[in-house]
């Protein structure tokens, strides 16, 4: 069995790793698999095989649920982010829901730090292996079996009958703000606060259990935001501007061409990544099949375009064109 040291520092090897070409989910980290296919919980995989902690993070996992969900079956799980530590293996799920079953991502916690953010280290980020500092959409983490890991939280991450502590606290100052409860503000988890907990949940279409979770919490923040349902999260692009001419596809240059594709009339989330709509939208734009895959016949049609070589692989000289063509204006 291997250590969390051992295991970020085979993640870091990874750092820039790509798809060839954008899009394809074709890499290195998926032949190893052995299928091509969204590659953040296979890079999970292939980290942990080759640091000698495939046993630690219990197997090999190409779906992010069913690896959370082991997880949580062997007692390793924790819903949000208290008590995380580097080598944590940490889940989002993109539309805020907080739920297990809703998992899109997953990403290797790199560090942690003070203001609530952790540095993380993740496959099939923008089509790339990268380093990403995160605090929102975050479900949970699990925390592999390694040589020496410390001790999992005594608590799961979820309020319930008594519960203590300060985020006690601010669920009975929050509900008495959005439900006028009345509660003792005393951080214990008792019948009165439950009772109260158990009228939110039902004023809101929650399941009415008393128990605080990831759903009751993202209700609680958008009721506290005047809402009556979950503030979906909104994604964080890089900014416009103009782009360095490096032949490397990053969220920077898919971003561009995302607004670009927009100007169009393609009405894109611009959010820096390579999914099925930006895809498609693409594929229309140069007058391809819309599929949503990012195969040869795609390529060579966008190198057609952009005036690069016909050769249906999406490497530097193409992705160099595209940048040209993007601070041109032109494409």
């Amino acid at each position: 069995m291997g250590t969390a040291a051992g295991m970020i520092a085979q993640a870091r090897k990874l750092l820039g790793t790509r798809e060839s070409p954008p899009g394809s989910n074709h890499n290195f980290i998926t032949s190893w698999y052995g299928f091509d296919g969204p590659w953040c919980e296979m890079t999970i995989s292939y980290v942990a095989a080759h640091s000698d902690n495939l046993s630690a993070v219990l197997g090999k996992y190409a779906w992010t649920v069913g690896r959370a969900q082991a997880f949580k079956d062997a007692g390793r799980w924790h819903y949000g982010l208290g008590g995380v530590r580097p080598g944590d293996i940490v889940y989002f799920d993109w539309s805020g829901g907080g739920r297990i079953s809703g998992i899109d991502h997953v990403g290797l916690v790199e560090a942690v730090h003070s203001n609530g953010t952790i540095t993380t280290l993740e496959g099939n980020t923008s089509n790339m292996m990268m380093r990403r500092v995160r605090r929102a959409s975050i479900v949970g983490y699990g925390r592999p079996r390694y040589n020496g890991s410390a001790p999992m939280p005594s608590t799961d991450g979820i309020l319930r009958v008594n519960s203590t502590g300060n985020a006690v606290k601010t669920l009975q100052g929050n509900l008495n703000k959005v439900m006028g409860s009345k509660l003792v503000v005393d951080g214990f988890f008792g019948s009165d606060t439950e009772m109260a907990l158990k009228a939110f949940q039902s004023k809101y279409r929650l399941e009415v259990d008393g128990v605080y979770g990831p759903q009751s919490a993202a209700m609680m923040k958008a009721a506290l935001a005047g809402k009556t349902a979950p503030i979906p999260p909104k994604p964080n692009p890089p900014a416009p501007a103009r782009l360095v001419v490096d032949g490397k596809f990053g969220p920077t240059t898919c971003a561009a061409m995302q607004r670009a594709l927009n100007s169009h009339g393609a009405k894109l989330i611009v959010d820096g990544a390579m999914g099925p709509l930006t895809n498609k939208a693409l594929q229309k734009h140069v007058g391809s099949a819309q599929d949503g895959i990012m195969g040869p016949n795609t390529i060579k049609a966008l190198q057609r375009k952009i005036g690069a070589t016909q050769d249906g692989i999406w490497g530097p000289n193409t992705t160099t064109k595209l940048q040209q063509k993007l601070n041109a204006g032109t494409f």
